[in-house]
């Protein structure tokens, strides 16, 4: 019998960048009764293409200062190095973690892929925080990964620093897609990076265009849950909300 007094259904890890703000709340927010969510922070200086494929290449030292703390599943939420890794070195990486710590170990790219498999979409618009030079290399992943691209958004295309992902606010960018998105024909629009504000996003933008909307901390929290055969409980779908729902109603926590 469980004894935990906390986590009492399951317990998730999650390893975020080390300024992002935003993962750890939507994440949480995204996780049902019994479920407890625990971090760490990736480190890295440089320029951003080095720190984001620094964060992946050293997951092994940053899963070690869990020290003997395991969990059911674990998410890396850096989408940016998943778009930047040379072909099959996430999945093998996350294979070989996954042996070395005794949990599953995925990614929020991952979970984003599994998620649209999951809903049946071959055609997405792909939205996104990332500098102009980002977004195209994750419209290039995606459609390497079978995936049509109909149409790309970036909320900030001419950023240098990576960083400013974090202060973005979301009220310009929700006007703005519904200005680039108002009569798409994806199967789903998909919402990539973990630091950019996101659920207040999918909620206004999939009740606007009728559309499934998919952002990266929801795809990787429900991904997590699957991985570590944990039931959504109050999280379960319903319509609208066909990952995890019983959420939308409870933004005004974060």
């Amino acid at each position: 019998m469980n004894q935990r007094e906390y986590g009492r259904r399951g317990r998730i890890g999650l390893v975020t960048p080390q300024a992002n703000p935003t993962a750890e709340p939507e994440i949480s927010l995204l996780l049902p009764d019994g479920v407890s969510l625990l971090s760490a922070r990736c480190t890295s200086r440089g320029e951003p293409k080095q720190r984001f494929l620094n964060y992946f290449r050293e997951l092994d030292s940053t899963l070690g200062r869990f020290d003997a703390l395991r969990f059911d599943a674990l998410g890396f939420a850096c989408t940016a190095s998943s778009y930047l890794l040379k072909p099959g070195e996430e999945v093998t990486g996350c294979q070989q973690l996954t042996r070395q710590f005794g949990y599953p170990v995925l990614t929020a790219a991952m979970a984003i892929e599994a998620a649209l498999k999951h809903l049946g979409a071959t055609r997405i618009a792909l939205a996104c925080p990332y500098p102009q030079w980002l977004l195209e290399r994750s419209a290039h992943w995606w459609r390497g990964r079978g995936f049509e691209v109909t149409q790309t958004f970036s909320a900030q295309a001419d950023m240098e620093d990576t960083r400013a992902i974090y202060e973005l606010s979301v009220d310009p960018i929700l006007k703005q897609l519904l200005e680039t998105f108002p009569d798409s024909d994806a199967d789903v629009i998909v919402i990539t990076g973990t630091g950019m504000p996101g659920l207040r996003l999918v909620r206004e933008l999939s009740a606007a265009t009728g559309r499934p909307v998919l952002n990266s901390n929801l795809c990787l929290a429900w991904q997590c849950l699957q991985a570590a055969g944990i039931e959504p409980g109050n999280r379960s779908p319903e319509p609208g909300y066909p990952l995890l729902g019983g959420w939308h109603n409870a933004l005004a926590r974060l």
